[in-house]
């Protein structure tokens, strides 16, 4: 069912002029792309010993059944944008919206319809002029669709760290720093009007955050773009995820400030309680060496926020994984212990969660002896 339009605010909120005056140059800190970002997290490789490396050879490499489902609904929406079926996909994405469906990790369905269309900075550049002429070509073919926009902004915005690079921002080319402007101005346009459409999309914030992180947008622009995105959607957890990334050190953020919003996140009457905050740290995990011991994470909000993630995905290894994990992290080793036997052999082959297998095995002999 459709939202009452007075609820909703439009994206022309972040005005184009903003990119006008905003200082692309990030700080020196950044090795990082605004898409997905480095890790920090050491290898321990030179740790193991040699039981620790036969249990790795030992484990079972698996997937997780809701990213399978959901990696399989991507590669079917990719192959539709190719193949030009555009009212299949207007069909699909109309489908996932009025459903708010989410899949067996507790991923949104729409946001997985948007992803089958992202591009990778390693990808040639024939691949970035395939994609974009389709996503053209969808605008041409359905003029007032608001999904063929989304899509199309959400392109540029990868189009604009791909120009920009993955290096320090030093080592940016002018012409890098050129292409990137240009590219936000742009998605932030067609944010713009596929804002003053009918049909919503909660999809249209979280574009309009990634746009926010590369034109480096003021506190007081951020809080009303998180006001309005709450206000459309309250429950979609990925602007919470989005928002604190960006409170980060290496970006626009001073030292506990995403620590302090993921509280604040917690604590909002219709949001997703605790576990929206182990969202969070789930996705900030990656960007420290001991989240708990480098930031003020709270383990115990993180570990209750876990608990209700198990319950209601109780099939998703991913959510498994990530307990086990933020429990070694926290030094809880009674529950690092059950997460871990919970688990068994199961590694989860292709995720952010684990460096290596044999990180996760030397996690799990802690977990059972309390010794390194």
């Amino acid at each position: 069912m459709r939202r009452s339009n007075s609820r909703l605010v439009t994206i022309a909120l972040l005005p184009i002029a903003l990119l006008t005056g905003c200082d692309f140059r990030l700080s020196t800190n950044d090795s990082s792309s605004g898409s997905s970002g480095g890790s920090n997290r050491k290898e321990i490789a030179e740790s193991i010993d040699k039981e620790e490396a036969l249990e790795a050879i030992r484990l079972q490499s698996v997937t997780d059944p809701g990213g399978e489902k959901a990696a399989a609904f991507r590669k079917q929406m990719a192959e539709l944008l190719y193949a030009q079926k555009f009212d299949e996909m207007e069909m699909e994405a109309a489908a996932a919206r009025a459903s708010k469906e989410v899949f067996g990790n507790g991923s949104w369905k729409i946001s997985q319809f948007y992803q089958a269309f992202e591009r990778k900075n390693r990808d040639a550049q024939g691949l970035w002029n395939v994609t974009e002429d389709a996503l053209q070509a969808w605008q041409k073919a359905y003029p007032n669709s608001v999904t063929a926009r989304i899509a199309y902004a959400d392109f540029l915005v990868d189009y604009a760290w791909h120009a920009r690079g993955t290096g320090y921002a030093n080592t940016v080319t002018p012409e890098g720093w050129r292409l990137m402007k240009e590219r936000l101005t742009q998605a932030n346009k067609v944010l713009v009007e596929a804002g003053k459409l009918p049909e919503k999309d909660p999809v249209l914030y979280l574009v309009a955050l990634q746009v926010a992180l590369g034109v480096g947008l003021d506190k007081p622009g951020y809080e009303k773009l998180m006001d309005e995105a709450h206000a459309f959607e309250p429950t979609f957890w990925g602007y919470d995820a989005s928002r604190a990334y960006s409170l980060l050190p290496r970006w626009h953020g001073e030292k506990g400030e995403w620590e302090a919003f993921a509280a604040k996140m917690a604590a909002r009457p219709d949001g997703l309680g605790a576990e929206g905050y182990a969202r969070i740290v789930m996705r900030l995990v990656d960007f420290h060496e001991n989240i708990f011991r480098e930031s003020k994470a709270s383990w115990p909000k993180t570990k209750e926020g876990i608990e209700i993630l198990k319950k209601k995905y109780p099939d998703s290894v991913e959510i498994l994984s990530y307990g086990a994990l933020l429990a070694t992290c926290a030094y809880d080793n009674a529950t690092a212990k059950a997460y871990f036997e919970e688990l068994g052999d199961r590694y989860l082959e292709d995720s952010n969660v684990w460096p290596s297998k044999e990180s996760f095995v030397h996690y799990r002999k802690w977990a059972r002896t309390g010794k390194w």
